[in-house]
């Protein structure tokens, strides 16, 4: 965890990390719907994400990977109508804490969605990300009990 706090020291930090992991630089493009790709690593699988003090990233060179991180904020129940299905919406509203357990199934459909290459492209892919099948999704463990992660990986490889 670190102390980003802009969209760019973000973005920073999760470029920084990948080349930490690769062990030296790296340049990353993104395609037309915004995944990235490494030119130093072709044939490998490449997912990002970062919010305010936190980044990840997942690599690949067996299956498609996505991951996505979030951090607690205020979420509207308009959102959660639009993201989740009517059995997700009530274990949201039945939740301890309705807004982590939002957030934990919005990463796990984001890092869904990111695995398939397309990204969030209107909140109707979100509803029905997780319904498709074709990936195994994991909660990952935070230091932090305001931020939570999410992989997923291809099982049609």
């Amino acid at each position: 965890m670190g102390g980003w706090t802009t969209q760019e020291e973000q973005r920073a930090a999760a470029r920084r990390l990948l080349c930490e992991l690769v062990g030296s630089a790296v340049t990353v493009t993104h395609d037309d719907l915004g995944a990235p790709h490494v030119a130093e690593l072709p044939g490998v699988h490449v997912s990002l994400s970062h919010c305010r003090g936190a980044v990840a990233v997942a690599m690949s060179d067996e299956a498609a990977v996505g991951i996505d991180v979030e951090r607690r904020r205020k979420i509207g129940d308009s959102l959660v109508k639009k993201v989740c299905n009517a059995a997700e919406q009530h274990e949201v509203a039945a939740a301890e804490d309705a807004t982590m357990a939002f957030l934990s199934l919005w990463t796990r459909k984001e890092a869904v969605l990111k695995m398939r290459g397309t990204g969030i492209r209107g909140f109707g892919s979100m509803v029905t990300a997780l319904e498709k099948g074709g990936a195994t999704v994991h909660t990952l463990p935070t230091d932090d009990r305001d931020v939570v992660a999410a992989l997923a990986i291809d099982t049609d490889v």
